[in-house]
């Protein structure tokens, strides 16, 4: 792209299209436009992110003293804009207010340096949103989720990391330890749409915000499903809640009928979530972990992943 030089106040606008009830509609065009003394320029958000910032590196180069070389970062999921604030020096203000991390609604007036962005919306769909998704760029969607909730910071990768282990030690083929290790970075993309109420309330979840939560393994699917590259995985990342047991969820399956993969992810998952701290509680030692696996061992998890997770914390 071409380096803007831009001095002086300046006013920009982030276009997008119609709000939609679900949150895997699909995306509209958008594009980020300014008006300064030069005249009106646009740039099209025609990828799942863009960077905001000083860098040459920039997808959109602002020339301000008072943006960081890497500003911000605006996500898109099918027809939702979040902005990410990546650690600028001097924030991101959204309707006045200093944010890390907001879901865009239309109307919003976004502050960065001396730039004031608004959110306003078109109804035209951009019809080649999937064509241009890649692995790269659903990554860094799903590392977004955790952004949502300091307390999940690094999560996806723990949980990656770990599934990748226990697929080795069950002797998975290669090309398979390496789609299990994707399926552990992408298990929790459908977080994307739960509210941060609820995922840093410090008190019990009401039988509503259950239901939210619980509706996280399908909203990856849909996010997924239209990416035939990651066609595999989703049995994974649908199933990474089932218990061995068939009281998991969403569709309660049990014992052999829940993919392997899944059934690999869950203790990840599960042992990820029990030693990291929690709103409502500190998170296990090892040991504490270690015992909870035992013990769930036939009920939760498949006796012979728990079995491999307990060969590798010894």
């Amino acid at each position: 792209m071409d380096d803007w030089q831009i001095e002086g106040e300046m006013t920009m606008t982030i276009t997008h299209g119609a709000v939609g009830s679900s949150l895997f509609g699909q995306k509209h065009k958008a594009y980020l436009e300014y008006k300064n003394e030069s005249g009106q320029h646009q740039f099209p958000l025609d990828a799942p992110q863009a960077i905001i910032g000083r860098s040459k590196q920039a997808d959109l180069r602002v020339d301000d003293h008072y943006i960081s070389n890497m500003h911000a970062r605006i996500l898109v999921i099918h027809n939702f804009y979040f902005i990410e604030d990546l650690n600028s020096r001097n924030g991101i203000l959204v309707n006045g207010k200093t944010v890390k991390f907001l879901r865009l609604a239309n109307g919003d007036v976004v502050g960065i340096g001396h730039a004031s962005l608004r959110f306003v919306e078109l109804d035209t769909i951009d019809r080649n949103y999937i064509k241009k998704l890649n692995l790269e760029a659903v990554q860094a969607l799903a590392l977004a989720v955790e952004a949502k909730d300091p307390y999940t910071k690094g999560h996806s990768e723990r949980v990656s990391e770990v599934a990748e282990n226990l697929a080795s030690r069950l002797k998975l083929p290669e090309a398979h330890v390496e789609r299990v290790k994707i399926a552990g970075i992408l298990h929790d993309i459908g977080k994307i749409g739960v509210p941060e109420a609820i995922l840093q309330k410090k008190g019990r979840l009401d039988e509503a915000e259950i239901e939210i939560i619980q509706r996280h393994p399908m909203e990856g699917l849909n996010i997924l499903k239209p990416l035939d590259f990651l066609a595999d995985i989703l049995p994974a990342v649908g199933g990474h809640h089932e218990r061995y047991d068939g009281r998991g969820y969403p569709a309660g399956a049990k014992g052999d009928a829940i993919p392997l993969w899944a059934r690999i992810i869950q203790v990840a998952d599960t042992f990820d979530a029990m030693t990291s701290n929690r709103p409502y509680r500190e998170a296990f030692s090892k040991v504490q972990a270690k015992g909870e696996i035992e013990r769930c061992s036939g009920t939760q998890f498949d006796p012979e992943v728990a079995c491999a997770m307990l060969e590798i914390l010894i």
